[in-house]
């Protein structure tokens, strides 16, 4: 009896697991530290650009190296590999708000019991509102009052301001 063939998984991007397992090539790890990074203009890399960056794209229209990059960024690899990094980021920022914070609150709390050297009891109160206003969760233990006028129609406000103009005149104040 003739060996069995095992079923290939084939995964949602076309590849197999075989394929997914593979490690990276110094290419594709370049394209993506490429899309980890920013263009001149502090905006993110596109996928072509990363693409051109890494890849000998002379002889290839813009259509085929979009479609190249496309097809590179859907493999399973290179997509885990940008989401493990993209969340490494995440943490890193998550970690230096958090970092900055506790240190504003480190000294705002010194600064509210007199500890620093110049305390004033100025100085004092303000610590405790900016306190009140430091959460880790982004809210405030104040509640804050942003009130606006609805805007009127110019026929509203013309009528409106005829009236003022006419007790003004008539000398009864505004």
């Amino acid at each position: 009896m003739g060996k069995k063939k095992r079923p290939h998984l084939v995964l949602v991007d076309g590849s197999t697991v075989a394929q997914r397992d593979l490690p990276l090539t110094a290419k594709q790890s370049g394209f993506i530290q490429s899309l980890m990074g920013k263009d001149a203009n502090g905006k993110p890399v596109s996928l072509s650009d990363a693409y051109r960056a890494n890849y000998n794209t002379g002889n290839m229209t813009a259509k085929t190296v979009n479609e190249k990059a496309s097809l590179l960024a859907g493999l399973d690899k290179i997509r885990a590999r940008l989401d493990a990094l993209t969340q490494q980021q995440a943490d890193t920022s998550l970690r230096s708000t958090r970092s900055r914070l506790e240190f504003v609150h480190e000294r705002l709390m010194q600064e509210a019991i007199g500890a620093t050297e110049n305390a004033t009891a100025a100085s004092r109160v303000r610590a405790l509102e900016l306190i009140g206003k430091l959460n880790a969760d982004g809210g405030s233990l104040f509640e804050e009052r942003v009130t606006t006028d609805e805007a009127k129609p110019a026929h509203e406000l013309r009528a409106e301001l005829e009236m003022r103009i006419a007790r003004l005149m008539e000398g009864h104040g505004p």
